[in-house]
């Protein structure tokens, strides 16, 4: 027997929410439906809160903001990395939506903190629904009557068998489309259709078990709930072994002096003129179109050098403190002209190779590990717990960047203005780019050279033939705002 209660409630909403997932995504590409079905779920977890009589933490409810750009920017960008990217800052946001939605403060989680916040939220999804079936459902009063039930039911299927055969038989002589359906199901014709059926049912369960689990986790932890997450657990825990005052010390001075030099070495060189390297019997182009990606490693790992000395340090006077927030900042001002050493070095590379995706996205990380390694340098002198929280929205930072700029158009802008100058194109690598990239092809085709318009006009031609036969077969939540421009403007151009 169903109990009707909250968890019965929370079941039938996530069954809802299941079949909407079916209904959005199942046999269909990803656009608008994203977007969709995120604010459905926010709008099952708000509804089911209030109807429980349980406050959100308004504290943490900004974090509703990027969850929802990023589901939006799925049916906008058609670009298939920052797909990727939104579609996984979708999944992760939702986990802490999840985690901070009744409680807590996303302020204070540590780096380590977010995967493991995830990792509990998912967790929790697959074992709370457990629970929450066997307080919605009497199962002694199931068990009971069961076999009482499924007896009568038995008999009543076989006295309708025969009956049914037999009027089967003579409806099916008196009609000849009827005989037709009678004919498939005879041959059996109708079970690829059950078997479908079948397999979506099983998604529509699983789906709606994980999304009643992570809503009854959600809910469960209130501000008067005494449970202590796996997360918050392991920022408590000691680390099983830590570096003295002396190894810290003797460390950092020695990559401080390093990066002093090679500093040096970039301000005579690099940022002084092609007249200082011609000395030295290179040419400006060899000394600068290398090395990119190595500066990028050692600016990466010397955030997390930085990172792990400062968890496992042993201080034993607020003076070691000092002069190892001293070292520290150091090695940060350091660090910064490294990284405008790289970003110098692709710049330079670009001007004689053109933009790639690769290129861009190293600039937009670049800028945005700059604005980590600026915040680090506050959060030491000031409140180090505050730092993950920097690096989160960092990484927020770079994705919404990469969703405002859009990649594909912004690179084929810079590379047809290149090549109004340089008179160098690679036509082929443009047209491999997404749909983003459409509206600016069709206005580069009167700007090209002869034979890259003969390529380019093939391409939008055999781009036009693809966006309309998935047009004719695409269903409304795959609903996919660049893809529609982009056919617009080539029927347009035709």
């Amino acid at each position: 027997m169903i109990r009707p209660n909250y968890h019965t409630l929370t079941l039938l909403v996530a069954l809802i929410l299941g079949w909407s997932w079916d209904i959005l995504f199942y046999g269909k590409a990803p656009g608008i439906s994203v977007f969709l079905f995120v604010l459905l779920l926010n709008v099952a977890l708000v509804g089911l809160s209030q109807i429980q009589g349980i406050r959100p933490a308004w504290r943490n409810l900004w974090l509703l903001l990027p969850l929802l750009f990023f589901a939006a920017m799925v049916a906008v960008r058609a670009n298939t990395f920052v797909t990727f990217l939104n579609v996984a800052a979708c999944l992760g946001l939702l986990g802490l939506v999840a985690y901070y939605y009744a409680a807590g403060r996303i302020g204070e989680l540590g780096l380590i903190g977010y995967p493991l916040v995830f990792l509990q939220v998912a967790g929790n999804s697959l074992v709370r629904p457990g629970p929450l079936v066997s307080a919605s459902v009497d199962l002694n009063t199931v068990q009971t009557h069961s076999w009482r039930n499924i007896l009568p039911v038995l008999r009543g299927f076989l006295l309708a068998v025969p009956v049914l055969l037999l009027f089967s038989c003579l409806l099916a002589s008196a009609d000849l489309v009827f005989a037709h359906y009678v004919e498939d199901i005879l041959h059996l014709n109708f079970l690829a259709d059950l078997l479908e059926w079948f397999w979506r049912g099983i998604i529509i369960l699983v789906v709606a078990w994980i999304v009643a689990g992570g809503l009854v986790y959600a809910l469960s932890r209130t501000a008067s709930s005494q449970e202590t997450g796996l997360a918050a657990k392991m920022s408590r825990l000691a680390s099983p072994f830590s570096f003295g005052f002396v190894e810290v010390t003797i460390l950092l001075t020695s990559v401080n002096l390093l990066f002093v030099i090679f500093v040096g070495i970039q301000f005579a060189y690099l940022f002084g003129g092609q007249a200082n390297i011609t000395i030295e019997g290179y040419t400006y182009a060899e000394y600068a179109r290398r090395g990119f990606f190595e500066l990028l490693a050692v600016s990466v790992l010397t955030l997390g050098l930085i990172f792990i000395v400062w968890r496992l340090a042993r201080f034993e006077t607020g003076r070691q403190q000092t002069i190892f927030k001293d070292l520290s900042s150091l090695m940060v001002v350091l660090v910064l002209p490294i990284l405008a050493s790289a970003f110098q070095r692709l710049l330079l590379y670009e001007i004689a190779y053109g933009y790639t995706e690769l290129r861009l996205y190293s600039h937009v990380f670049m800028v945005w590990l700059a604005a980590t390694f600026l915040w680090f340098l506050i959060t030491l002198w000031l409140q180090p717990h505050r730092f993950a929280l920097g690096v989160f929205v960092a990484a927020l930072g770079f994705l919404i960047t990469l969703n405002v700029i859009n990649p594909d158009v912004f690179i084929a802008e810079q590379n047809l203005a290149r090549y109004q100058t340089t008179g160098q194109l690679d036509i082929r690598y443009l047209t491999r780019l997404s749909d983003d990239v459409v509206p600016v092809l069709v206005r580069a085709a009167d700007r090209v050279s002869e034979d890259d318009r003969q390529i380019l006009q093939d391409h939008l031609n055999s781009r036009r033939a693809r966006l309309a036969t998935t047009f004719a077969s695409q269903h409304w939540p795959s609903f996919h705002l660049a893809e529609q421009h982009a056919y617009a403007v080539l029927t347009n151009s035709q």
